[in-house]
This record gives C-alpha cells, structure tokens and sequence, in this order.
C-alpha cells in the first residue's frame, strides 16, 4: 500500500495535466455578436453555419432567453428578436462553423452594450 503511495505522484509528474493546452475548449473562443434595438445576430454571413447558440442573463437571475441545439441556420434565420434589460449582465454560449465561441455583454443606461471581456 505505502508503494501504491509514492508511485502515483510520480505517475501524475511523469502524465503532466491532461488538460493543458485545451482550458476553455469547451467554451471557445470570445467574439461577440451582433446587438441592436432587441435583435441579436450570431452571424450575418450568409456562409456561416449556426448549429448550437444559449442566450442567457448570467448571476443569481439565471434565465436562458434563446436556446438552439442541433439546429443548421445561416444568416438571415441566424437573428432573433429578444427584449434584453438595461443593467443585465448577458452570456451567450455558440458553434458557428463547427467551432465554439462565448461572449459577455451588459446594456448601460442608454442601451448601449458594453463588452465585458471576461469579466
């Protein structure tokens, strides 16, 4: 027993971590959408493929207000209509063509957006 103790450690140093390299693979890369007056477009390419998307508020107020999974949409069904709250922060969670993207986003009093790059 006390081998199998000294053994693993080294197994672990020896592996490395499994997942170097690939943190936040699942989420993607950031970039944002398009947003303007309660329409939200995650592409405008008529080339590019939606095939997931989450729109969500983010905090202790979790709602999802746009979900898609398993959906092939381009460009101009790429587009929604939602009402989006001033002072909400938002994440949106999407694969375009086959690669995964996230992005965060609040409205300011004026209703501009205001990119939160990962805060």
């Amino acid at each position: 027993m006390i081998k199998y103790f000294f053994v693993l450690p080294i197994v672990i140093l020896l592996t490395g971590c499994p997942g170097k390299g690939r943190e936040g693979a699942e989420t993607g890369e950031r970039q944002s959408i398009y947003i303007d007056n309660g329409r939200v477009c995650f592409t405008v390419n008529k080339k590019d493929i939606l095939s997931r998307y989450v729109l969500s508020t983010n905090g202790s107020n979790y709602k999802e207000l746009l979900v898609g999974d398993g959906v092939r949409l381009s460009y101009p069904d790429s587009c929604f209509s939602v009402s989006l709250e001033k002072g909400i922060i938002y994440g949106v969670s999407y694969t375009l063509n086959e690669k995964n993207y996230y992005y965060t986003f609040i409205l300011d009093n004026d209703g501009n957006v205001l990119d939160l790059k990962g805060e």
